[in-house]
């Protein structure tokens, strides 16, 4: 039997989808359909700015705007939630950490595929994590408890809000263009495959592979160690730059729910190791989305695995009043600038409060990136 709870979260659901339906019908004439469309600041100038539509024409009508306002609210989420686990030193095991093994192998690979990395757009990704990311756990609390993992959407009372594929492109440097990461990305197992040789190494460990998994042993083994002494520089292991890059995909973008090198990733390392460039954008979002769900279905429990901190890098970029200030450089993507940043420290119900009075933003507060130079 359904919970009291659960049954009002699904009559109020009902309620809300059936009007909404109603609005979009009366409306579709005033969809414009174009793509892209030119953006005005908040008092109509014009600006050299746009966005991505389709629009509708006049802006959001009335009655539409009236139903969100009335309606996107949902405390279900606070109401089933446990926060206990949020004060816990480590709310996400999984939380992407630098280790003197990282402090290590990421300099080495860079001297030998560093350019390559910037010609593939994941180098400010990688240099992203040269230094501890801290989980702003007030910030990420309050904020899920408006996350909806129905729609995948903040649902404030001015309406819905929630990561995109630019938002990707403008925060970590990740392009929505190359080729598309699904189950049919095969990269060819040529010379320097992790996927075509961790079946031999997997059979000579026998019943030991599954712990050079681990993070510290997957270093141990495919990590080259460069001389402390006369500072040179060992040339490259067999599979070292390919091992590299899955260790990176899985310990600090993806934050395996495991907690250790997974082979998921093989056919993403493989191509990312051989050069192809990869439309890592829609993929992490796909990602975030899941990550939220989770936590959300759960509970509010924040033990999953995923790519937390990229969404805690969002909020931070939309809700500028939740964060210190921070110096922006064009000559990187917004999330790095954020990671060299001190800390706000805000309580939890400083930043709740903040989310459940949001009535309304300016047009110009959804625009938080600096324009692209020309």
């Amino acid at each position: 039997m359904a919970s009291s709870t659960s049954t009002s979260v699904e009559v109020r659901s009902q309620t809300f989808h059936t009007e909404f339906e109603a609005i979009c019908r009366g409306i579709q004439g005033s969809i414009l359909p174009n793509i892209i469309a030119p953006w005005s600041d908040d008092d109509g100038t014009a600006t050299d700015s746009c966005v991505l539509g389709p629009s509708i024409d006049g802006g959001m009508p009335e009655r539409l705007v009236a139903h969100l306002k009335n309606n996107l609210v949902d405390l279900s989420a606070y109401d089933g939630g446990d926060f206990q686990d949020w004060n816990v030193v480590r709310p996400q095991q999984q939380w992407p950490t630098v280790t003197p093994d990282w402090e290590k192998w990421l300099p080495r690979m860079e001297h030998f595929f560093g350019q390559q990395w910037k010609d593939q757009g994941i180098y400010h990704l990688i240099k992203l994590f040269d230094r501890p990311l801290v989980m702003d756990r007030s910030l990420l609390a309050a904020a899920l408890c408006f996350w909806s993992s129905a729609t995948n959407t903040m649902n404030f009372r001015f309406g819905m809000m929630t990561p995109t594929m630019l938002d990707m492109a403008a925060l970590f440097g990740l392009s929505p263009l190359g080729v598309e990461v699904n189950a049919a990305l095969i990269a060819p197992e040529v010379e320097g495959s992790f996927k075509a040789t961790w079946p031999t190494l997997a059979r000579v460990a026998g019943s030991k592979a599954k712990n050079m998994l681990n993070y510290s042993s997957f270093y141990s083994n495919f990590g080259v160690e460069d001389s402390a002494e006369d500072d040179a520089i060992n040339p490259l292991g067999e599979v070292e730059h390919a091992a590299f890059l899955l260790y990176w995909l899985c310990k600090f973008v993806f934050c395996t729910q495991a907690n250790k090198v997974t082979l998921e990733f093989t056919h993403l390392d493989d191509y990312l190791a051989q050069g192809g460039r990869l439309a890592l954008g829609p993929f992490l979002l796909g990602h975030i989305y899941r990550t939220l769900h989770d936590i959300i279905t759960d509970g509010m429990k924040p033990k999953h695995g995923g790519p937390l901190w990229a969404f805690q890098f969002w909020l931070q970029a939309y809700f500028p009043e939740l964060r210190a200030a921070v110096n922006i450089s064009d000559t990187e993507p917004l999330a790095n600038a954020f990671a060299r940043a001190p800390r706000k420290h805000n309580t939890s119900a400083l930043c709740y409060k903040f989310f459940y009075g949001l009535a309304q933003r300016t047009g110009t507060q959804f625009r938080p990136f600096p324009p692209v130079p020309n």
